[in-house]
């Protein structure tokens, strides 16, 4: 056992008792989390005999849990967001088809039984979180209603909206929405690039929207 791995192990107690200052984090990771703490300060500890490692090592394996625990609640809360993004854009869609018009937000959030504010709140948040544009978050100029799920309720409109894509395009719709493929997992099995199937899918998606709003 080397030095580093034995500081490690004469530590263990002072993770794990910092790692129980946070919750609804795996104890595992916070772990982890700690052990990078305690090397990040074996590399940067100056013994001057007056400070000793375990305290400064503290800091930098509380930093590293805080940091996860924030990282863990932040991916959290987007997937909630999304996931509330992707009802409010079905039932835009679904209400559009319905009423002959784009609908309103009151519209809109009678249909849901939430209020107003929640929704121009959720297109806030959506749009900082997906302007870094991630292969595995849909960019908002890519997010419609799932078509998935108006097909399986024998919407013939929608249907026919398929009907406009060249086969190509089709395979991209299928594998994305119907598959639940990322973009990188679909150019993988069409061969193509992830740049190519971002501009296809928005392409395609482009067509549906316009042939349903026509």
């Amino acid at each position: 056992m080397n030095n580093l791995e034995s500081i490690i192990a004469v530590h263990e107690k002072l993770v794990y008792k910092i790692a129980t200052k946070f919750y609804d984090v795996p104890k595992e990771d916070l772990y982890q989390a700690g052990v990078i703490g305690i090397i990040k300060a074996y590399n940067n500890f100056v013994d001057n005999g007056t400070t000793k490692f375990t305290t400064y090592a503290y800091n930098y394996i509380f930093g590293e849990m805080y940091e996860l625990s924030n990282n863990l609640r932040s991916i959290k809360l987007n997937k909630n967001i999304l996931g509330l993004y992707k009802r409010i854009e079905q039932t835009k869609y679904l209400l559009a088809q319905k009423l002959n018009h784009l609908p309103s937000v009151k519209e809109i959030s009678e249909f849901l039984n939430i209020d107003e504010q929640t929704i121009y709140q959720v297109y806030t948040c959506t749009s900082n979180i997906m302007s870094l544009d991630s292969e595995e978050t849909r960019p908002v100029y890519e997010m419609v209603a799932d078509p998935k799920e108006y097909i399986s309720n024998n919407n013939i409109d929608l249907k026919d909206s398929l009907d406009t894509l060249s086969p190509d395009e089709k395979k991209i719709i299928d594998y994305r929405y119907f598959k639940d493929y990322t973009q990188s997992e679909t150019a993988k099995i069409l061969g193509i690039s992830q740049v190519s199937v971002s501009r296809h899918e928005k392409k395609s998606l482009n067509k549906m929207y316009n042939y349903l709003s026509a």
